[in-house]
């Protein structure tokens, strides 16, 4: 059964009809995806061959795998083709900046969607010094765990992100969903014992976004 994490994921790919999944583990994206959203053509990446192996096992039970190219490779590094999405999901911050860093110049025109595990507060900055806008944010709470899904497409017009923005997410800020809340008020709860100026600004900045809903 796919996670409600993937789920999303998958529903942030129309109207896209061609995606390249980075880091594409059992294939159970590129098959919700397919099934779901009538996706044309797909790319599944992997730099490791058992969890390739394991996505073309489980996607040749499907009549859709003569429409997906496998690549054992890194990142967006073996990624000629055109594609109007990417998904990068389930990894660190600081591995899919990497990721972006070394291949998103080769396909500006795409739509990114991404999931950290950590470090948004770095991939948003990174997002916004390359003119990436965020279009679209989603959190879930899945096996008690908070997952943030960044979506981002290039833009020439001229971004104007606050600190906040980065820290807590501008669509989220905006948009204020209840697992958003929620999860502030998690991250308040573990922080407030916590003395370091770094710390109590973050606090600080918390309850300010509390506080807007009062």
């Amino acid at each position: 059964m796919i996670s409600e994490r993937l789920k999303t994921l998958s529903s942030l790919v129309p109207p896209a009809r061609s995606l390249a999944d980075v880091g594409c583990d059992h294939g159970y994206l590129l098959i919700e995806v397919f099934q779901k959203y009538g996706l044309d053509y797909a790319i599944a990446i992997d730099n490791k061959e058992k969890p390739l192996k394991r996505a073309h096992d489980n996607l040749s039970k499907y009549p859709f795998i003569p429409n997906i190219r496998f690549s054992l490779s890194d990142g967006l590094q073996d990624l000629k083709e055109e594609v109007e999405a990417v998904v990068i999901a389930g990894m660190g911050g600081m591995l899919i900046i990497d990721i972006l860093r070394n291949g998103l110049n080769r396909h500006l025109q795409a739509k990114y969607i991404l999931q950290a595990n950590r470090n948004h507060y770095e991939l948003r900055k990174f997002l916004y010094e390359y003119s990436m806008e965020i279009v679209s944010e989603k959190i879930i709470f899945e096996d008690g765990q908070y997952y943030e899904i960044i979506v981002a497409k290039r833009t020439t017009e001229r971004l104007n992100y606050r600190e906040e923005d980065f820290i807590f997410g501008p669509i989220l800020r905006k948009e204020r969903p209840k697992v958003f809340i929620q999860k502030l008020k998690a991250d308040l709860k573990k922080l407030e014992g916590i003395n370091h100026p770094s710390i109590n600004q973050k606090i600080i900045k918390i309850k300010e976004i509390l506080d807007e809903g009062k």
